[in-house]
């Protein structure tokens, strides 16, 4: 609540409630009630706060911030293993949002969940993400979102289009943790990076396999990316993963595999 952050800058300043009330010129009362959540300053209030304390309004709400992001954080934590039934998550994240109206976050996993035949819609709810973000994460995959459902649209001009603002990387940012960190962070990090590894080679494969010109080159194609994938199998720190990512790579369409 901004009322803790208010006491702590009182105190930070050595002010009595009487005092920084009369420095606001409002009531005693009116900081106690702040103070204790009872009640909040009224809007015009907060730039003046964040005057005197020599801060700015932001700061302020800062305490607000942080619980709003972790109970965002704990719903989207919440809702992954309703994403296997995607009209079940379009209810969770459309619920948040009454709670929680026009939060980037849910809008990012709104626009994940909602089906290809309301492909109109998902670029509607992208393209208001793309105006308000300043999160380079949301906006990534937002483009990311938008390229793929309009490919599968039928809208390749458009799919083309939002592509053409997504940068051309040549390295993970958990590969590069990878080579920064050390210890336990760093072997999380190579764990990451090699389920992605994993999965990237293996999809690249599959769709090499559905392009193929000949049955030949399908069935040789078939055999590399499980030759690939077995290798990993054989190691008792892959194995999991690998069979995992066989599994799906197995049941999943060369046309869904970024869904």
């Amino acid at each position: 609540m901004i009322g803790e952050k208010i006491r702590a800058l009182r105190k930070a300043r050595r002010l009595t409630q009487e005092q920084l009330a009369e420095h606001l010129n409002v009531s005693p009362q009116a900081v106690s009630k702040w103070e204790t959540g009872l009640s909040s300053p009224d809007i015009d209030m907060l730039p003046r706060l964040a005057a005197f304390f020599g801060t700015s309004v932001d700061d302020l709400l800062d305490f607000d911030r942080r619980r709003l992001d972790e109970e965002v954080d704990r719903l989207v934590r919440e809702s992954v293993p309703l994403r296997e039934d995607p009209a079940r998550a379009e209810a969770f994240y459309r619920d948040a949002l009454k709670r929680y109206p026009g939060n980037e976050v849910l809008l990012n996993c709104l626009l994940a969940v909602i089906p290809d035949d309301r492909a109109q819609e998902k670029i509607a709810i992208g393209e208001q993400l793309l105006d308000t973000t300043q999160d380079d994460e949301i906006r990534l995959d937002t483009l990311r979102l938008l390229a793929l459902t309009c490919r599968r649209a039928g809208q390749p001009a458009m799919a083309e289009a939002y592509l053409s603002r997504l940068p051309e990387l040549y390295f993970l940012k958990t590969e590069i943790a990878a080579a920064v960190r050390s210890g336990d962070a760093r072997a999380k990090e190579v764990e990451k990076t090699e389920t992605i590894c994993l999965w990237t080679l293996g999809a690249m494969l599959k769709l090499r396999e559905a392009d193929a010109a000949s049955e030949q080159q399908r069935t040789r194609l078939r055999a590399l990316r499980a030759a690939y994938l077995d290798l990993f199998a054989a190691s008792p720190d892959h194995s999991e993963r690998a069979r995992r990512i066989a599994a799906r790579l197995a049941e999943t369409a060369p046309e869904d595999l970024y869904r």
